[in-house]
């Protein structure tokens, strides 16, 4: 029994001892930080377009919160059109690339969303759109207010995730069937 606790003990050090300190894990983060803000450089033009972006992706999210499919098409095609003419011209290449890459997928998702007549398949293709926003606006920043970032945990054997201008949760996939289910994941 001693030799347990004892090996216990050592195991328990080691884990302990090996891992970074927290200092080390704020330099990194720090790092981290610094790294992407040499790649993403925008321009008060491009933030002001992502901030119009983001709103007809709010508009979307209301429509899908609501279980309003016809309205969630309509606002679909308004945040599609919307993304299709951000115009990334001032920014340097690699930022560029990284918003063609993800307006790919927003536009594309848009595009098969606004196809479909049914609000849970609706919100299956509102999933990606949200990711690449929730990507989008974790690097550009492109509003001076906070932004939620939520989650549901119990979305198709997973978890989904959205953004919010509120704090609390008003769940777009699952509408009134479960309209508080989630959580704020963090504040941007």
């Amino acid at each position: 029994m001693k030799v347990f606790f004892l090996s216990l003990l050592v195991i328990l050090l080691t884990i302990v001892g090996c891992g970074p300190s927290e200092q080390e894990r704020a330099q990194q983060q720090q790092r981290e930080q610094q790294m992407q803000m040499q790649v993403v450089q925008s321009t008060p033009e491009f933030n002001e377009q992502m901030a119009e972006v983001l709103e007809r992706y709010f508009d979307l999210k209301d429509a899908l919160v609501a279980s309003d499919a016809e309205q969630a098409a309509t606002y679909a095609e308004t945040f599609r059109d919307e993304v299709a003419q951000t115009n990334p011209d001032g920014l340097n290449e690699e930022t560029t690339a990284i918003w063609v890459s993800f307006s790919e997928v927003m536009v594309n998702s848009s595009n098969e969303l606004i196809t479909l007549e049914d609000v849970d398949d609706q919100r299956y293709h509102f999933e990606y759109i949200s990711e690449a926003m929730i990507e989008m606006v974790d690097l550009f920043r492109p509003v001076g207010y906070e932004i939620y970032h939520q989650s549901c945990p119990m979305v198709r054997g997973g978890s989904a995730d959205w953004l919010s201008r509120e704090e609390q949760i008003a769940n777009p996939y699952h509408g009134d069937r479960m309209m508080r289910c989630g959580e704020v994941i963090r504040r941007l």
